[in-house]
């Protein structure tokens, strides 16, 4: 469907997506004339990222590591390159997704291991990535107190860990968890 940089069914990928096909065919022409090769690596996507959020970070801030995590998600096949689908089916749910479904994505990208969980490593890690990105003091600290604190008013159950339907239950009412959210 495209994956190899040839242009995609845009019916079937509006199906897969909250664009349009028109919406889609005017993405793609804007995509080919910014990647010819029809695939974004790390490098371009980590400067897409800083024209796209510049401004937000601060002078000199570290955005590599935030960049990483963000690049995961959006590369859904693993292949260290982001097609166009890949980018219009995340870039649909992270601008057009619902509260839920956008923090679905937001765990997603938080779970690196895939097992369901956040622990307070994933956590700290993302945290401490977010922080370097907005150019904050002390990103490792502030990021191991940032966790505990998460831990500590979300994990109902008491494991450890949070779950998806404990990070999504507390996202409105945990302070910690909001400031996870911002870079999204």
């Amino acid at each position: 469907m495209g994956s190899d940089g040839s242009k995609p069914d845009f019916k079937e990928l509006s199906k897969q997506s909250k664009y349009s096909t028109k919406e889609l065919n005017e993405w793609y022409k804007k995509f080919k004339k910014d990647f010819p090769s029809g695939k974004i690596n790390r490098p371009q996507f980590i400067e897409l990222y800083k024209k796209m959020f510049g401004g937000e970070s601060g002078v000199g801030a570290d955005v590599n590591d935030f960049c990483e995590q963000i690049f995961r998600r959006y590369d859904a096949d693993g292949d260290g390159t982001i097609s166009f689908q890949e980018f219009m089916t995340t870039l649909s749910v992270a601008s057009r997704g619902t509260p839920t479904e956008k923090l679905r994505w937001a765990f997603s990208m938080y779970d690196t291991d895939g097992n369901g969980y956040l622990t307070q490593k994933e956590i700290t890690e993302i945290l401490t990535a977010f922080y370097k990105s907005r150019g904050k003091e002390n990103p490792g600290l502030r990021a191991i107190e940032t966790a505990k604190e998460i831990l500590k008013s979300a994990d109902d159950d008491g494991d450890g860990r949070l779950s998806e339907a404990e990070f999504i239950r507390h996202s409105s009412n945990c302070d910690a968890i909001k400031e996870m959210l911002e870079g999204f």
